[in-house]
């Protein structure tokens, strides 16, 4: 139905109109709007514009397939109408979430464009959000803020942000040093941002070496250390109980019981067992506690940019 009514709505779009104002005739298309007015165009401008309306409509109704199919066919034939298309499909490759190719549209836009800022902030985020966040950070360390005190606001959030991401606390601690709180935008993020940075710098990692001893010598507690209280309870109750059958086993019918050996060599392989887990249980812990972290982070740098822009 989708497909259908794309079809229907393409074909309505490429029928020509009379145009009052030229006399000619031209490929139906919409006005980008430009600092709050229409541009005043004609020929193949006209085109121009009205197709990247009709593609922004498509955008709008959340048809993305379609509008990359239209926008993967307009030739630009300026600097002007080049900085409209890359913003265009970067933004739909967002919207996707298709990062690493939003990132590479978004990042042509030139500086000239209305929505440079737009882009470099949301091709850095996005290059974050998709784990490269040391070339996010250099995109954004090379971003002209201007005179704009909300830019650079803006621009020393997210750079704190990505240090966090990197877990490089001197840098991140250089860059909180510009947090003002003066900002609506960001205010409440750079608060968010500082209490991220104290719970990163005092997190005992868990040590998964540290978590294997422990259970060797008591079956169960490096899990216990490393976060996972209920696995390590249960861990010892499994060791604790096979142990204790084969004792019984070894009482009543000697070592050379094959119950004796079967309960044994049970309750031997939980022990092992449970060093393994122990083990993996602390560096699991570690993995938990930094990913969701880097989702906190990441939710702090994207909620200013969205009412920014």
């Amino acid at each position: 139905m989708t497909n259908l009514l794309f079809a229907v709505l393409l074909l309505l779009h490429m029928l020509p109109v009379y145009s009052s104002d030229t006399g000619n005739l031209f490929i139906a298309t919409d006005r980008i709007v430009t600092h709050g007015h229409s541009e005043g165009v004609s020929g193949h401008d006209h085109i121009w514009h009205r197709e990247m309306d009709f593609i922004r409509y498509l955008i709008g109704r959340g048809d993305y397939r379609e509008s990359l199919f239209l926008l993967e066919r307009v030739v630009p034939e300026n600097n002007h109408q080049n900085d409209s298309l890359n913003y265009l499909t970067g933004w739909v490759y967002y919207q996707q979430k298709t990062l690493d190719l939003s990132a590479r549209h978004l990042l042509q836009v030139s500086k000239e464009s209305p929505v440079y800022h737009k882009s470099r902030f949301f091709a850095a985020y996005s290059l974050a959000h998709d784990g490269d966040a040391g070339r996010a950070g250099e995109v954004l360390e090379l971003t002209d803020s201007g005179t704009d005190n909300l830019y650079h606001a803006l621009q020393r959030l997210q750079l704190g942000g990505i240090s966090l991401l990197e877990r490089d606390y001197k840098r991140y601690r250089s860059h909180a040093a510009d947090f003002s709180g003066n900002h609506h935008v960001t205010a409440a993020e750079e608060q968010r941002m500082e209490h991220h940075y104290a719970q990163l710098r005092d997190r005992r990692t868990a040590s998964p070496f540290i978590a294997g001893m422990l259970s060797a010598a008591v079956p169960g507690l490096g899990k216990i250390y490393a976060g996972k209280s209920a696995e390590g309870v249960a861990g010892f109750l499994y060791v604790a109980a096979l142990g204790l059958t084969a004792f019984d086993f070894y009482r009543g019918s000697g070592p050379d019981s094959v119950l004796f050996v079967l309960s044994a060599s049970a309750a031997g392989a939980f022990y092992v067992g449970n060093i393994v887990g122990s083990v993996a249980a602390a560096r699991r812990a570690n993995q938990e506690f930094n990913y969701e972290m880097d989702q906190r982070i990441l939710f702090d740098m994207h909620i200013p940019l969205r009412n920014a822009f």
